[in-house]
């Protein structure tokens, strides 16, 4: 007998394949940035498919939102690194 279910991962592809006319519409630039979060999406597929939903997308949407909060994450950290190193930097009594 064949398989009568789409794994998660089939799942999330034609969710990303339903938005192809879209992804058509927008700048490059646009097209890239949707393309890093559909890509997001699919990094979190095996996560997902423990999730027993009819429709992908709550959980895509979430997995975008979770890599996205990681870069946010990052830069933080960098920014933080960066400011203290300006107030390492900086001599007493001297102005900028």
């Amino acid at each position: 007998m064949g398989r009568t279910l789409a794994t998660f991962t089939q799942l999330v592809q034609q969710e990303i394949d339903s938005w192809s006319r879209y992804r058509r519409a927008l700048r490059r630039e646009d097209q890239q940035a949707l393309d890093a979060l559909f890509a997001a999406a699919r990094h979190h597929a095996p996560a997902g498919a423990y999730l027993a939903r009819e429709t992908p997308f709550e959980v895509m949407l979430l997995s975008m939102l979770i890599e996205q909060h990681k870069d946010v994450m990052t830069l933080q950290q960098k920014v933080t690194i960066l400011e203290a190193r300006l107030l390492d930097n900086q001599t007493p009594g001297v102005a900028s």
